[in-house]
């Protein structure tokens, strides 16, 4: 069969392809990108090919860059917008390390290609290049901690500055951050009691996002600092992947850099040391935290639902049962927790 499927056209078709087959299609929408913009290509290196599709760029002048393909992503022109001229006033205006938008040759900061596979336009920005590793699995509490300081100083930027010239961020108010509600029995394949779980935190999750909102002040925020969106290099941590960011409250982010850090208590209580030094921690009940943590997990399985990744649409059945788990230990607990017995494989 190659790289086709019969009887499938569109994006049907490249959901049933290979990994290797889908980076294929992107790096030919990746160099037909490139003329786009001011430099040279000598090679062109998959860094990444899961929500986005990532590539490094070695340009025959010498440079390093990185190249994102919104592949998944179904953001409008003018949230990328946003996001992009956020990135560039905080490489202007703070101390931060942040990929800097590439401007096209005509001066935008981000530009669309039409990819036959997929039948739609895709985003592809360029950035500058970030050296260092990733956090990764194992940080060290020195890293966690400048993480912490990273938010803060991110929050701290957002408190006073918002997108212009008709860019603008989606606003997270609701359970499923602007997205359609996918969670029905016939897409998680589950129900009953385990379906049920899902309904009822859904439910809790918009109740405490709608009362936080109404009490709170709403303003950017990067919404995934996970350890594989920030790298070290020499002592110095940077932050990348604003990809999902919008406009929601300061409680949100913090939660969900909880979500990613959990078991690893120390580690949380070294991010949240972190954002206190800079600036107060978001004031929150701890059942409303505990609330915004769990939620994070419900919003990845929407997510995950509509992914065109070939590797996690294979994962899709048993990360929804494991989410049904976990969501039942945190509604009989009130804590939120990755370590529960009954957890299924997902690899």
């Amino acid at each position: 069969m190659g790289d086709t499927v019969a009887g499938m056209t569109g994006e049907a078709e490249f959901v049933a392809l290979s990994k290797r087959a889908q980076v294929s299609r992107m790096r030919s929408v990746a160099l037909e990108a490139t003329r786009e913009f001011p430099l040279s290509v000598d090679r062109l290196t998959l860094l990444e090919h899961g929500f986005n599709t990532t590539f490094r760029i070695d340009t025959t002048d010498g440079r390093k860059l990185a190249m994102r393909i919104n592949v998944n992503s179904r953001r409008s022109s003018a949230k990328i917008a946003a996001e992009t001229q956020w990135l560039d006033a905080l490489a202007r205006d703070t101390d931060l390390t942040v990929p800097v938008p590439l401007r096209t040759v005509d001066g935008r900061l981000t530009t669309t290609v039409h990819s036959p596979d997929l039948d739609r336009d895709l985003s592809v920005t360029v950035f500058s290049w970030l050296n260092g590793r990733d956090l990764g699995e194992a940080p060290t509490l020195e890293k966690s901690h400048a993480a912490g300081v990273a938010m803060a100083k991110l929050h701290d930027h957002a408190a006073t500055w918002r997108p212009t010239n008709g860019a603008e961020f989606s606003v997270f108010d609701d359970p499923f951050w602007t997205f359609p509600d996918r969670l029905t029995p016939e897409n998680l394949g589950i129900e009953g009691k385990d379906f049920s779980v899902i309904r009822t935190m859904v439910e809790r999750s918009a109740k405490t996002i709608n009362r936080l909102f109404a009490a709170g002040v709403p303003q950017p925020i990067h919404t995934d600092l996970h350890n594989w969106n920030m790298k070290w290099y020499r002592g110095r941590l940077s932050v990348f992947d604003f990809d999902d960011s919008g406009i929601g409250l300061p409680v949100q982010d913090l939660a969900v850099a909880t979500y990613y850090r959990r078991p690893q208590h120390e580690h949380v209580d070294a991010l949240r040391q972190g954002y206190a030094s800079v600036r107060n921690l978001p004031d929150a009940s701890t059942d409303d935290f505990e609330t915004l943590v769990a939620h994070r997990n419900l919003l990845l399985l929407n997510d995950l639902l509509v992914t065109t990744n070939a590797e996690h649409r294979k994962i899709i059945p048993n990360f929804t049962r494991n989410t049904a788990t976990k969501l039942r230990n945190f509604l009989d607990t009130g804590v939120y927790r990755h370590d529960v017995e009954g957890l299924l494989p997902l690899g």
